[in-house]
Parts: C-alpha cells; structure tokens; sequence
C-alpha cells in the first residue's frame, strides 16, 4: 500500500515539495532564488522537508511530479529528478498536469472553473473543469490560444478563474467579467494539490513507464502559428 507520496513542482520561478502520508499532509516546503535555479536546489530541498518530518528518502513509496505547462528548464530539472529517485529507489511515479493542480485547490466551488497560465506571444494555455464538490473534472482538453478567443469559446460564464495569466491579461478579464467571476491570484506553491491528484493516480494503479514521464507541451495549432507569424 502507497503511504507517502512526495511531489515535487519545478514549474515555474517558485517551486515547492509536498509529503502525503495516508492522505495528511504531514510536509510543504517553498523555495525561491534571485532566479530560477532549481537544478542546484530541489535535492537539497528535498532533502531539508524530509528531514523536518524525521524522514528519508527510503520512507518514500511514491513520487508525483508537476509536467506543465511551464518553464521548459524548470520541467526537465523536476522530471528528471523524480525519474532518477523513482529508479533509484524502485519506486512508481506519476506525472500531473499544472493546470489539473490550479483547479483542484478550487474544487469544492460549485459551477466552472477556468485554470489559465502564461504562454509565449501572449497566448494563454486554459483547461476549464466543472467540480462535484470532490474534483475539478476537466470539460476539454487544455489548449493554447489566444485569451479572448479561449474565453470566446467556454461553454458558460465562469465562476472563477485562476493562475498565473491572470498577472497579464487583469485588465482583459475585468473588462469581459465586470462582475460576478471571482480571478484568483496564482499560488506559486502547488506541489499539495500535485500531491493530492498524484496520490490519486496511483491508487488507480497509474504508474509512468521508466523513463517515460514527459512534459506537457500544449502547443498551438499550424494554423495560428501561421497566423501569428503573417502578422508579427
């Protein structure tokens, strides 16, 4: 049986670790440099909120880890340490969407609810999820675009929209949703709800093959690169 669950997310400039034990969160750790340099301090992070629970990396039976979107360097280092631990230790591990974890803090609030982060040339990348009180369960895929033609294309006003485009894109939003959407400033420190949804996964006997935990890269469509680029 699965007891502690270790999750890690290097996604963006603030990362942060988390340890369920039997679904207690017994462990949450943030950390932040000048710059992002999460190859030099996640192990030694790793190391530091174990330590402060009077655990080792032994006492770890599984492992999750944040695949994006986000940082591309951010992902390889988290990636790439989970998948070196799991093997290491002979461990499962499970890789959990940045967005899925947005929306799962927000579950228990009734109507639909839009996860939004930052993407290059003013894209967004957005999922939106309704929740049964229990889970955010996703409506779509997630998907990159612009912010109004994602907003265009939900199938009902949102309740709430959260993450970290909502820094660049405060003014679009207010201005579509004068009133009644609550916009939710991002958490720069997920890794629980990563916990959380990976401790999911892996009591359904999810399990990422050697090697084969991958980012998540939500691209554009041909059609809107061409588009951006005939424009640019």
């Amino acid at each position: 049986m699965l007891t502690r669950v270790l999750a890690v997310d290097t996604t963006g400039a603030h990362g942060s670790l988390a340890l369920l034990e039997d679904e207690e969160l017994i462990g949450i750790l943030g950390f932040r440099t000048a710059r992002p340099r999460h190859a030099e301090n996640l192990l030694p992070s790793i190391e530091a909120l174990l330590a402060g629970v009077d655990k080792t990396l032994q006492d770890v039976d599984a492992f999750a880890v944040a695949i994006g979107p986000g940082s591309f360097s951010g992902l390889r280092v988290g990636i790439a340490a989970v998948e070196g631990l799991a093997y290491a230790l002979d461990r499962p591990a499970v890789g959990v969407s940045t967005l899925d974890a947005t929306a799962h803090r927000f579950r228990c609030r009734p109507g639909l609810i839009v996860a939004l982060a930052g993407a290059y040339r003013g894209d967004v990348y957005g999922c939106y999820y309704t929740s049964d009180g229990e889970r955010a369960i996703p409506g779509a895929e997630p998907r990159c675009m612009a912010p109004e033609r994602f907003l265009d294309e939900l199938p009902e006003s949102p309740e709430l929209i959260a993450g970290s485009a909502i820094l660049k894109h405060r003014a679009l939003l207010e201005a579509r949703y004068p009133s009644g959407v609550t916009l939710q400033e991002p958490s720069l420190f997920i890794a629980e709800e990563v916990a959380r949804l990976g401790a999911k996964m892996l009591r359904r006997g999810e399990r990422a093959p050697l090697g084969g935990l991958d980012a998540l890269y939500i691209r554009p469509s041909d059609a809107q690169l061409n588009q951006k680029d005939a424009t640019s």
